[in-house]
């Protein structure tokens, strides 16, 4: 008893002590360590929300990717007579967000005004890819062949599209022409082929449709196996009557999944071609519909897409385009816009080029046949992070995984990437959309939209709103300073 006595001083300091440094571990914002932030770090399931300061600094930091974004048409012969107006020509292409430009098959009927073309583009950092001569006879074929050898050398050259919207009819001369290609260029230059939309005529494109595929991805897979190295296609939703937007966006939904599923069969980057002008018995888009056709090929993985197109091609003619650039070298709406679109979409830091499209959570896009249209490999029923979510409009919400760093750098993309992020994006039209990520434990996030990084810490719910036709993508990791 005595002995007891004379160690309960002893035994009360240690007690205090054990509850002091127990009462600062429960502290929230407390650390033995001295740093917060990287406290807060390591221990992915406290709960923490971002200060202004950490968000800016993120903001600086964190690593963008660049999306190659084209266009149809570089201005015409007689907007470009001379090399400053080329480069005035081009510096505009380049100040709407633009740094790809894919030539006519035209111009290669004058040698000098493309090489002119591709001297401005060089000057402007803007990428080229030369649509050749349409004919894959053997004469066609030698001609393309002499125009490869005097361009395949200029700087601004990435690659050659050898056709546009083939038949099936096609595919055997394309993969002489592909070979003879390849062994000229080496590995050095992009070689693809624009396929047709769904709606494009099946007898010519897929008359029988092969073991296991519908008949468009029957007619993807001829041309793919003739060695193409970017899956291209165009889709073109708005037409002069907006009655039939509902039912062509949900054809093009079913055309970018089918995209999407056969560029990860052959394991090549998918491409597209977004409208943005108007032609005969089609309209250009406002505002709000480009930036939703925009996120639609994003968010079904597109690793670039090209307006269509940039410059008119004809002086004011019945049923010409009005393009980016009119025929009287004045600047349209159409370049306003797409402008716009380009930066608007950009501050994402297309974050999202970092991952591959794993499918979607279609439980929440409510509108008749758009789940169904999506193919059924990439319909998920459920999620591994999420519990749920929350909104009250029609939402799709793509399921990202992250590459391996290997993958990122073969592509130049990021390679600080989590292992997963969702692309939510507003299905609707008119209205702001408040959609809610209930993860199942407290998860580090990152929420990306039109401003960089919006939004970021650990918790288990993450609330984003988002205005009608716009996106934000939610990364599983944070970016918070080491």
């Amino acid at each position: 008893m005595r002995l007891l006595k004379e160690k309960m001083p002893l035994i009360t300091a240690l007690a205090l002590v054990f509850i002091l440094v127990f009462t600062l571990a429960l502290t929230p914002g407390c650390s033995t360590g001295g740093d917060n932030v990287n406290d807060q770090q390591s221990d992915p399931k406290r709960d923490k929300t971002a200060t202004a300061e950490e968000i800016a600094a993120a903001n600086q930091s964190a690593q963008r990717n660049m999306l190659l974004i084209g266009c149809w048409i570089p201005p015409r012969q007689h907007q470009m007579k001379t090399a400053e107006d080329a480069n005035a020509r081009m510096a505009e292409l380049k100040a709407s967000g633009l740094n790809c430009i894919s030539t006519h098959h035209s111009d290669l009927g004058n040698l000098k005004f493309l090489n002119r073309v591709l001297d401005a583009a060089q000057e402007n950092d803007v990428k080229v890819i030369i649509e050749l001569v349409p004919d894959i006879s053997k004469n066609g074929i030698k001609q393309n062949l002499a125009f490869v050898r005097k361009t395949m050398d200029h700087p601004a050259v990435i690659g050659y599209d050898l056709l546009d919207e083939p038949g099936e009819s096609a595919a055997e001369g394309l993969k002489s022409e592909f070979d003879q290609i390849r062994e000229l260029t080496g590995d050095s230059k992009i070689l693809m082929i624009n396929m047709l939309p769904n709606y494009g005529p099946q007898a010519a494109m897929a008359p029988v449709p092969a073991e296991g595929l519908t008949w468009y991805q029957t007619y993807l897979d001829t041309f793919l196996k003739t060695g193409t190295e970017a899956l291209s296609f165009d889709f073109y939703p708005y037409s002069a009557n907006p009655a039939g937007d509902a039912a062509s966006l949900c054809r093009m939904m079913e055309n970018l999944s089918d995209i999407a599923y056969m560029s990860q069969k052959y394991d090549v980057p998918a491409w597209g071609f977004v409208q943005d002008s108007s032609w005969n018995g089609m309209r250009a888009p406002s505002d709000s519909e480009l930036l939703l056709i925009s996120h639609l090929h994003l968010i079904f993985g597109l690793e670039s897409y090209s307006y269509f197109l940039y410059a008119d091609t004809s002086n004011g003619a019945e049923g010409d385009f009005l393009g980016m650039l009119r025929w009287d070298n004045t600047l349209s709406e159409v370049y306003y816009r797409v402008q716009r679109n380009n930066a608007h979409i950009g501050g994402m830091g297309y974050r999202f080029l970092s991952y591959k499209l794993k499918g979607f959570l279609t439980d929440k896009l409510g509108r008749l046949g758009y789940p169904e249209a999506i193919h059924k490999s990439f319909r998920l029923k459920a999620d591994d992070r999420l519990k749920s979510i929350d909104t009250d409009l029609d939402t799709l919400v793509g399921v990202f995984e992250g590459r391996t760093e290997a993958e990122n750098i073969a592509r130049g993309y990021a390679t600080d990437n989590a292992e997963k992020g969702y692309y939510v994006l507003n299905y609707d039209l008119y209205n702001k959309n408040t959609v809610t990520l209930n993860f199942k434990e407290s998860t580090p996030y990152t929420v990306w939209g039109p401003d960089g990084i919006e939004a970021m810490g650990n918790a288990k719910s993450v609330t984003v709103e988002i205005d009608p036709c716009d996106a934000r993508f939610v990364e599983l990791r944070t970016f918070f300073a080491e």
